[in-house]
């Protein structure tokens, strides 16, 4: 988990440096030599640490090296980028979204005219990435694509839904601004094409206010709102305002013949008012225009333009019946179309050797890869097997360790149990000695005392027995029980001990028992009885029994217990 969790941390790392890479070069636009040394930057970066991300970050830079190189802006932008995002693509090998989600908004722009099916493809799967990512690098701006092709597939209901989830978005932030106005710009283009030029006319006007109230706008945002006021011009047109409408298109061409700017732009514009000055007969007007735009046409980069310019001269040549212009035109125009198809022929084949070159490499990779991770697998299986062989190893070694340590203590103990059986069986036949001399002294004791007693016996009877012999054979007999009562003195020490044992654990269980009734306990456990008792202590053999009772209550004991055999027990 560890390790999931320092990987995953690296990857958003990476992914947030590609980010910040790119609001970095975007900066750069018609900076040529800057954008080569950020490149330059980029792999150096590389080189000295050869982490991967550095690789990738050098790579992407390249794909703004011709931002505004090529000719024809409107169809070839972009078109040397396709080897340099498959690349990217390749290198990056799904590793870091970022890389993956700009690739593939790239090609979807690549291939927006030429084969709208396979742009979709493309930008499907960077909005899966985007969604995915929580990040939202280019999700507004993929919503808003994705919009537009549905548009230009004429589904302008589906193309309204996505335009808006583009505007939800969108932070409301100074940068995204023109965005913002670019939605209500495109909400308007929706509604125009389902009829509802009311509609198109609000929108449009929302879009100009959020331009027209920017304080120091950029280039781009004048140029946008231009834009968004020849779409106000035609939607007044649509709707018969012709003053409005010449005025707002007027006020476009204007702007765009100011600003040299030779784009879709300013021939849409030239259309858009040819158009209008058709349709309400100012032929001076219209007449104007179709100059201008004869003059302008040789300046016009790109060959959809320079069509479209002459089909609009072509068709002012038409209502005037010159015949002659026309068919020139005609040939003009076959040319140009022939041109054109040419290039999209050029362009088409140019793309497709790509296409098929990426696939051909992306197999190669592919199969390279699976060779690449059959062989980390196989490294892997050795080592997992080299592992198991070692701990199976270890495993063994701690197991006949264990069992020979189990062993030499079974040993060992067998070896003390063999001992202390031995010293046991010692004491025991020691324990056993001394009580065949005890039992033999006590008998001999019990001969003396007997013998003790008949010359007490005789000496009653007899009134004329010598009382010095008999007392001289008396204290022989007591010298005699003494001595025997020496010879168990090691046997009565023991017993002693073992009575001192008994009290203590008995006044410890019951600690509300007095020093005498101890004693009295000392009595039960030998069964001596109430009369035996009320002799030795010189009391009646009824308080005896009372002292018995009273030691029973004591100790919690119920009438059917017999405290004698309790206490042996104890």
């Amino acid at each position: 988990m560890i390790v999931v969790s320092c990987h995953s941390s690296k990857k958003e790392e990476a992914n947030d440096y590609f980010y910040r890479i790119n609001n970095e070069v975007s900066g750069l636009i018609n900076q040529p030599e800057k954008i080569k040394k950020l490149k330059e930057r980029e792999q150096k970066k590389y080189e000295s640490t050869g982490e991967h991300k550095y690789q990738l970050s050098s790579k992407y830079v390249e794909l703004f090296y011709d931002f505004n190189d090529s000719e024809d802006k409107s169809d070839e932008f972009g078109l040397n980028q396709i080897p340099v995002v498959y690349e990217l693509l390749m290198l990056n090998n799904n590793e870091y979204d970022y890389i993956t989600i700009a690739c593939n908004f790239n090609l979807a722009h690549q291939f927006e005219h030429r084969s709208p099916k396979l742009s979709m493809r493309f930008l499907d799967e960077a909005i899966k990435l985007d969604e995915k990512s929580g990040k939202k690098y280019y999700l507004p701006h993929l919503y808003h694509f994705k919009g537009r092709i549905l548009f230009y597939d004429k589904k302008y209901t589906e193309a309204l839904v996505f335009f808006k989830k583009s505007l939800q978005n969108l932070e409301k932030t100074r940068g995204n601004l023109i965005y913002i106005s670019s939605m209500h710009n495109n909400f308007a283009l929706c509604y125009e094409m389902m009829d509802r030029v009311d509609l198109a006319l609000k929108e449009v006007l929302e879009a100009s206010d959020i331009l027209e109230n920017i304080k120091d706008p950029t280039p781009g945002e004048v140029s946008f709102l231009y834009n968004v006021k020849g779409s106000m011009g035609e939607y007044y047109y649509k709707m018969k305002n012709y003053k409005e409408s010449e005025m707002l298109l007027l006020q476009v061409l204007e702007f765009y013949k100011k600003n040299k700017n030779y784009g879709h732009e300013l021939t849409n514009s030239l259309t858009r008012i040819f158009a209008l000055y058709n349709d309400t007969a100012q032929n001076e007007k219209m007449k104007g225009i179709v100059n201008f735009a004869i003059s302008l046409e040789p300046k016009i980069p790109a060959i959809s333009d320079k069509i479209a310019i002459n089909e609009m001269v072509q068709a002012y040549y038409l209502k005037i019946n010159d015949s002659k212009s026309v068919k020139s035109l005609c040939k003009t125009l076959v040319l140009l179309h022939r041109k054109n198809d040419e290039k999209s022929n050029e362009r088409l084949t140019y793309i497709s050797d790509k296409l098929n070159n990426f696939i051909i490499k992306n197999i190669d990779q592919k199969h390279q890869h699976k060779i690449d991770d059959q062989k980390v697998k196989n490294t892997l299986m050795l080592i997992a097997v080299c592992i198991v062989a070692i701990i199976s190893g270890i495993t063994i070694y701690i197991i006949r360790k264990a069992n020979k340590k189990e062993k030499e203590l079974a040993d060992k103990e067998k070896i003390i149990l063999t001992k202390n059986k031995e010293i046991l069986e010692q004491d025991l036949k020691l324990k056993e000695d001394k009580i065949t001399n005890l039992h033999l002294n006590l008998n001999l004791k019990i001969e003396t005392e007997k013998t003790f007693l008949e010359n007490i016996r005789k000496m009653k009877r007899s009134k004329n027995v010598d009382a010095e012999k008999m007392m001289t054979d008396l204290f022989l007999k007591i010298n005699n029980l003494i001595q025997i009562d020496k010879k168990n003195y090691d046997l009565i020490n023991e017993s002693s001990l073992e009575n001192k044992q008994f009290i203590q654990k008995l006044s410890e269980k019951f600690p509300s028992l007095s020093n005498s009734e101890l004693k009295f306990c000392v009595y039960y456990k030998l069964d001596l009885s109430s009369k035996e008792i009320s002799l030795l202590e010189d009391i009646t053999e009824g308080s005896a029994r009372v002292y018995k009772t009273k030691i029973k209550t004591k100790m919690n004991l119920g009438r059917e217990t017999d405290m004698n055999i309790f206490l042996k027990n104890l």
